[in-house]
């Protein structure tokens, strides 16, 4: 049996679509079962990083990116920069993060579970604090934190009251368990400014 398909048969944006569509299931696919596999150095997160700062997160916002004649969920961040550690911030003290994913809660019929999207990227908390390794903005204006939850550093409290840091490995690969911030800020400088 022989099967032959035209682009008017199924019209050319559509089948456009759906490859594209393909396309980015299939390198999502691979991306997350390479960040699964592939762990990351501190110079590996420095050096694969636009942006690395200590932030808080002011807003979460739902959003949609067009891509490819498709669009797409997306969550934006809006975050104060309180100390910049790599790239340029220009004038204004804020980051705007715009990732993939989605407010909404994924729906339910039954024993099944519907997934609104496939959502790998991290869930930052508003008004909580970090310290993000971010990549560049696509073209498509969307980032993330390198190596996903390892670019992530959570700030929190420490039993001794002073600011500490892990991301959502507990630094694993990094460093023995949660550090002081100075103590991963000093890690980043001497990577940055060697």
């Amino acid at each position: 049996m022989k099967v032959a398909f035209s682009t008017t048969q199924f019209g050319g944006r559509c089948l456009l679509t759906a490859l594209f569509f393909s396309l980015v299931v299939a390198l999502t696919s691979m991306t997350a079962s390479a960040a699964m596999v592939m762990k990351m150095g501190l110079g590996d997160l420095v050096g694969n990083a636009d942006k690395v700062f200590r932030g808080t997160v002011l807003t979460k916002e739902p959003g949609m990116v067009s891509m490819g004649g498709s669009e797409f969920s997306t969550v934006v961040y809006t975050v104060s920069v309180d100390d910049a550690l790599k790239g340029d911030f220009g004038p204004k003290p804020v980051v705007t993060l715009t990732m993939l994913g989605n407010l909404k809660q994924d729906v339910s019929t039954g024993n099944a579970k519907r997934l609104s999207v496939i959502d790998m990227n991290p869930d930052l908390a508003v008004g909580s604090d970090y310290v993000l390794f971010t990549t560049a903005a696509s073209s498509a204006g969307l980032s993330t934190t390198v190596g996903l939850g390892q670019g992530l550093f959570r700030v929190f409290d420490g039993a001794d009251g002073r600011d500490m840091t892990a991301n959502m490995l507990n630094n694993h690969g990094i460093f023995d368990g949660p550090v002081k911030y100075s103590e991963l800020t000093s890690a980043v400088s001497a990577l940055v400014n060697p």
